[in-house]
């Protein structure tokens, strides 16, 4: 039965509206007095093991950021983590036009597909679809590697922290 389930949860993660993963951790990011976004993981079982598929990081945004901005902030915290290579930059351009503005209270996902594809989903609606990469992997080791920018952030989303 237990099978039958992670399958029919990778089935369902083809579906843009479909967050068939349980809860791994919650953190919300706030930078001097202003809170950014709650993050949320979702994973099998509801337990971060590594940055594979299936996986979902969503944010919901509690401040009005434009695209250029998130791209911006993309791009620093990929330069912080030495992703630096040609492959690195080609995916920063790819998903470029798929990022929108944000505003207080919007939702955007991010998930990670069987094959390693990925989804970016805002407000429920599907923006894109991406190929395998290692872009998509590095996307979301902001949030989940251990050297990220924000370590009790990082420990609070991986249900390690207080």
């Amino acid at each position: 039965m237990k099978t039958f389930s992670l399958l029919l949860m990778i089935l369902l993660l083809g579906s843009p509206s479909a967050l068939a993963l349980p809860l791994v951790g919650e953190s919300k990011l706030r930078v001097l007095f202003w809170d950014i976004y709650t993050a949320r993981l979702y994973a099998p079982e509801g337990q971060f093991t590594a940055i594979e598929a299936p996986l979902t990081l969503s944010l919901t945004y509690h401040r009005d950021i434009d695209s250029s901005a998130l791209m911006d902030a993309t791009r620093e915290q990929w330069q912080r983590l030495n992703f630096k290579d040609d492959d690195s930059l080609t995916w920063l351009e790819q998903v470029a036009p798929c990022m929108p503005d944000v505003s207080d209270g919007d939702n955007l996902s991010f998930r990670l597909t069987a094959g390693s594809h990925a989804e970016i989903v805002f407000n429920g609606e599907l923006l894109c679809s991406l190929p395998p990469s290692k872009g998509n992997s590095q996307f979301l080791a902001i949030w989940l590697s251990e050297q990220s920018a924000y370590p009790r952030f990082t420990q609070r989303l991986l249900a390690k922290g207080d």
